[in-house]
């Protein structure tokens, strides 16, 4: 009977009608690392002193993987708020003017956009507001769903910046770094209107190994 009233459980501590507890989630952010986008090393690095670092609180893999999963394709909107909180309550408040959360995919189906949803609930600690001013030019691949390192190529000018972005501080959001290049191509957008993007937070890092693929 409790299972027909509350189909939803917890995949950590199996409570019903709990999609994951926030205890649980908080459970997950226990792997914090800054990390190179273009080799995936340990940021600051050497290699790329010019280069943008990204945060990420959770390793993608196993359990973290599902509750990713119900958060972008089960409608679970309230993960994404609490993911948002985790990850400022994780990482000293940065020294920008605007959250700028990666945009969806063209042609995507969802009704919503995980990313801005995450920005949303690190907006409310932080108090830091969100700026929507990234869209997509071109249609390209989920970096998630491409097997074949080529297809994970972004062409240069996919994406763009729109509105008064001249000088502005900025930290881009997302859920997942996979190989880093959808953030970097976020970064050459913005920094073509003038924007200054000092770096990126993530709830997961993937396990695939960051590489330069064109960028």
């Amino acid at each position: 009977m409790l299972h027909i009233a509350f189909p939803s459980f917890c995949p950590i501590c199996g409570k019903l009608g709990e999609v994951v507890c926030p205890e649980c989630l908080r459970s997950l952010a226990c792997h914090a690392v800054n990390f190179c986008l273009v080799c995936g090393v340990d940021a600051p690095c050497a290699r790329h002193p010019d280069g943008l670092s990204c945060r990420s609180v959770a390793k993608y893999g196993g359990v973290n993987r599902d509750v990713v999963h119900a958060m972008k394709y089960r409608h679970q909107h309230k993960i994404a708020f609490m993911m948002g909180q985790i990850m400022a309550r994780a990482t000293p408040r940065p020294d920008v003017d605007f959250l700028v959360p990666v945009p969806l995919h063209k042609g995507s189906g969802r009704e919503y956009n995980q990313a801005e949803l995450i920005a949303r609930g690190a907006s409310r600690l932080w108090g830091i507001p969100i700026k929507d001013c990234l869209r997509w030019r071109l249609r390209v691949q989920s970096q998630a769903r491409a097997s074949d390192p080529g297809q994970r190529f972004i062409p240069e000018g996919a994406m763009r910046g729109v509105g008064e972005l001249e000088g502005a501080r900025i930290l881009l959001v997302d859920d997942v770094c996979t190989t880093g290049n959808t953030l970097l191509a976020a970064r050459a957008a913005l920094e073509a209107v003038g924007a200054d993007v000092g770096g990126a937070m993530t709830w997961s890092k993937s396990s695939f190994k960051v590489a330069d693929f064109g960028w």
